[in-house]
């Protein structure tokens, strides 16, 4: 009787093992079709959202990773050509910038050229065989031109006394002469003295010189104007008239000098004084023509 009683436990124990095993596996097999049927009916019982959020948001971190490391590594490998680049970039802009200058030279020796033509009106036929153009290649301290060094000598066939002038009218006079080389001053300077006359009468004449005793003469010494006075006080001279070299002097006859600014009258000295706003740029002399000396010095 024991031992049939122990047979009959052993039995049941297998049974039971059966059991579990065959429940577990249905179970697993009814979650797993639950589990389907829920995904493509739309009730699936468990919150797959989350996770496929979940699984997403890994993925998408993922895809940003390997895009910026290929963007990067993208950047890596074109490193060297895109120094090559560059590097022909700079040599372009460099050669452009001598371009540039180039054509910039070119354009101011083409406005010299224009402007020693215009000098040409200035000059009388019987000067102009021995005109000798040249440069300006040094100057006086200070804003304006009151004296500078021509770059022409008596090789050139510069002269002592010889006259300077630009597309813009009179400049100056030379003083000394060397070989190559050539100083001058300008009408600004105080030693110079020019006689002239109005355009629009030529009876009406005077002198500049900037050793005058006009009020404030200092001031326009400052400003770059002339000073002079006219050799009659009746003389109807008025702002805006004309001002040319009268042919007395050294100076010949018709270069234009400047524009009258301002008439002062000296009743005390009988004498009307001129300010005059002078046509050559004194701040800016690159190119002038040299125009041999006049042989008549009866006023310099």
């Amino acid at each position: 009787m024991i031992l049939k009683f122990n047979n009959d436990k052993k039995d049941k124990k297998k049974i039971n093992v059966k059991v579990i095993a065959t429940t577990t596996v249905a179970i697993t097999l009814i979650g797993i079709v639950g589990i389907s049927i829920g995904k493509y009916s739309g009730n699936n019982p468990i919150n797959l959202g989350v996770i496929q959020e979940g699984v997403a948001s890994i993925e998408s971190s993922f895809n940003k990773g390997f895009m910026f490391l290929k963007g990067n590594f993208s950047e890596i490998l074109n490193y060297k050509k895109n120094a090559n680049k560059l590097e022909d970039l700079e040599k372009e802009n460099e050669s452009l910038k001598q371009e540039i200058v180039e054509l910039n030279n070119k354009i101011s020796e083409g406005q010299s050229i224009q402007n020693l033509k215009k000098a040409l009106n200035f000059i009388p036929e019987d000067y102009k065989a021995n005109m000798i153009s040249a440069s300006v290649v040094s100057k006086n301290d200070g804003n304006w031109y009151t004296s500078f060094v021509i770059g022409a000598g008596s090789d050139a066939g510069v002269k002592k006394d010889s006259l300077v002038v630009n597309g813009s009218g009179l400049v100056g006079i030379v003083y000394e002469v060397s070989k190559n080389y050539s100083k001058a001053i300008s009408i600004l300077d105080t030693k110079s003295s020019v006689s002239f006359k109005l355009l629009k009468n030529s009876d009406y004449k005077g002198v500049i010189t900037q050793d005058t005793d006009i009020s404030g003469k200092e001031k326009y010494k400052e400003n770059g104007y002339l000073q002079g006075y006219m050799f009659d006080s009746s003389y109807d001279v008025l702002p805006g008239d004309t001002l040319v070299t009268s042919g007395l002097g050294l100076y010949p006859e018709g270069i234009m000098i400047g524009k009258v600014d301002k008439v002062i009258d000296d009743k005390n000295k009988s004498l009307k004084y001129v300010v005059i706003k002078p046509y050559a740029d004194f701040k800016n002399i690159d190119d002038v023509i040299v125009i041999e000396p006049r042989e008549n010095n009866d006023i310099g």
